[in-house]
């Protein structure tokens, strides 16, 4: 029981510090804006009060800019999500009729803690894998390629289904989904601001391709390294989170040893790669190569196979 607590309470201080992140993303992208506007598009003649009012009304008049944009885009992720995601990875809904041991084990696992049972679907191939999605136990669902679901045993295809539904529970999906639309968003800003502001301008004070060329730098280098580094803490999380579900420590060790070399899911988008219970693009090939790499690197969506067993071994 004490692990048990220990887990809760480390899953409620992972919510505040993503609440934190959540909000410090855009203040920090909106502040960093202003210096530039400060130090580089006012008047050096002027008191620094005016200065610093003018920075702020151009910071404000560039994100009023693309607030449309903005607007815009997220809506179009988080209400149309799942359409994004099963079509970038062909999953199918799977029926009880098809397949009943899968729902029995999910529903026994959510009976277990009180939750609302997900909706399940299936992606046909022979890989190995299994990814969530949701940020609501209603609205959310589990989703397994056929060769998981043909090749594993009943116990490791609990602890797989125990992993996922782990992700639900703590919202994993949600932040994902958020840094996804933070990324995408801040991206196309810079490109919109570059591009606009190439168009016939003379001004060489203007410093919208400035503002531009920081937005790319965040959007393509920063905060994707940020986003990768907040997925692999998840998956070390959501694998503990398992063991807890299901009390069976062997089983999600052997089901991630299956799953090593033989994750991958050529349907799968690379923007939903983190969403996996380990990379899509895992190929048996690269076994013996994860074997000679102890440690994940900077730009891996998922720890190594190796690091996550260690840790289920120690735990």
């Amino acid at each position: 029981m004490s692990n048990y607590q220990g887990m809760i309470s480390f899953k409620h201080s992972n919510e505040r510090k993503t609440i934190l992140l959540l909000t410090l993303f855009p203040l920090f992208l909106f502040g960093i804006t202003w210096l530039i506007m400060l130090f580089f598009g006012t008047n050096t003649a002027y008191e620094m009060n005016q200065r610093i009012n003018e920075a702020l009304y151009n910071t404000a008049g560039v994100f009023m800019l693309l607030g449309p944009i903005i607007i815009i885009r997220a809506v179009v992720v988080f209400f149309f999500q799942k359409q994004l995601m099963f079509s970038f990875s062909g999953a199918r809904e799977l029926t009880r009729k098809e397949n009943p041991e899968i729902y029995n084990i999910i529903e026994n696992l959510c009976i277990s803690r009180g939750l609302q049972t997900p909706r399940i679907w299936i992606i046909d191939t022979s890989g190995f894998n299994a990814f969530a999605t949701g940020w609501r136990a209603k609205d959310s669902w589990i989703i397994f390629t056929s060769g998981l679901v043909q090749t594993l045993d009943k116990r490791e295809i609990e602890a797989v289904a125990a992993h996922e539904l782990s992700h639900i529970i703590n919202k994993d999906s949600l932040l994902m989904l958020v840094t996804v639309v933070y990324i995408g968003i801040i991206s196309m800003m810079g490109s919109i601001l570059i591009r606009t502001s190439s168009r016939g301008s003379d001004n060489k004070n203007n410093l919208l391709p400035l503002v531009g060329l920081w937005f790319l730098v965040l959007g393509y280098l920063i905060y994707p390294l940020i986003r990768l580094a907040v997925s692999r803490k998840r998956e070390f999380l959501a694998d503990l989170w398992a063991v807890e579900l299901t009390k069976d420590n062997e089983a999600m060790i052997s089901a991630l040893e299956k799953i090593s070399g033989h994750s991958a899911v050529p349907s799968a988008n690379t923007n939903i790669s983190m969403f996996f219970i380990n990379s899509p693009d895992d190929l048996p090939h690269m076994n013996a190569l994860e074997k000679k790499r102890a440690k994940s690197s900077l730009r891996d969506t998922h720890p190594t196979i190796s690091e996550r067993v260690e840790a289920l071994r120690n735990y």
